[in-house]
């Protein structure tokens, strides 16, 4: 039993490699922060049937995940990411999230109000 049990741990810290058209670099951001600007093939949302490369500017966490901060993406980031979401009808989160699982290269998230009334209570 034990060499299936390191093997189970061995392979849990294996990262997968990368999908195609997704690499990752190295950077340090003005205020320091130790950055990995990921850049990852996206359909393009003027045709459907390309795709255009787009980075992704994370900060790695000590469990393994990523932080995206709105506040850090490049401009042209930023625009791809409110245009993606307004294709649905929604906003760009300008905050931060944050990515994790296993095969987890990038992502994007978009936040839509609706208002619902509150029905009022019948009378007597």
């Amino acid at each position: 039993m034990q060499p299936l049990l390191a093997l189970l741990l061995f392979t849990s810290v294996v990262p997968e490699p990368p999908p195609p058209g997704f690499h990752d670099r190295p950077a340090v951001g003005a205020d320091g922060t130790v950055l990995i600007v990921r850049t990852g093939r996206w359909p393009d949302l003027a045709d459907d049937k390309r795709q255009v490369d787009v980075e992704q500017v994370l900060v790695p966490n000590p469990d393994g995940s990523f932080t995206y901060r709105y506040a850090r993406q490049s401009l042209a980031t930023r625009v791809y990411h409110q245009t993606l979401c307004a294709r649905d009808g929604m906003e760009a989160s300008t905050g931060e999230s944050v990515l994790s699982g296993s095969g987890t290269y990038g992502g994007w998230v978009c936040s839509s109000v609706q208002e619902h009334p509150v029905p009022t209570p019948e009378g007597p």
